[in-house]
């Protein structure tokens, strides 16, 4: 069980790192896209690519019981609006 919450924790830490990156070098995209909720259009490449490197880095079984990395893109990027990221997202 305890192995089970540090592959939690990490998967958790990893999407804010990624997620916390992309949102550093686009933060003038990041105001733009949350104004005209349509952040995943504006940053499609880097949020791609993050989420790429994501599931490649996380447990298989973490990635189909839970979604770290778009949670972190509504808690981050779009400031906890999910309608923000616009109707492009996953």
């Amino acid at each position: 069980m305890e192995e089970n919450v540090k592959l939690h924790e990490e998967a958790k830490r990893f999407a804010r790192l990624l997620v916390s990156e992309i949102k550093l070098y686009n933060e003038a995209q990041v105001a733009l896209g949350r104004e005209n909720k349509d952040l995943f259009e504006r940053l499609k490449d880097d949020i791609e690519r993050s989420r790429k490197m994501y599931m490649e880095r996380v447990s298989p079984k973490i990635v189909s019981a839970t979604n770290y990395f778009y949670e972190e893109l509504v808690k981050t990027l779009a400031g906890g609006d999910p309608s923000a990221l616009g109707t492009d997202i996953l």
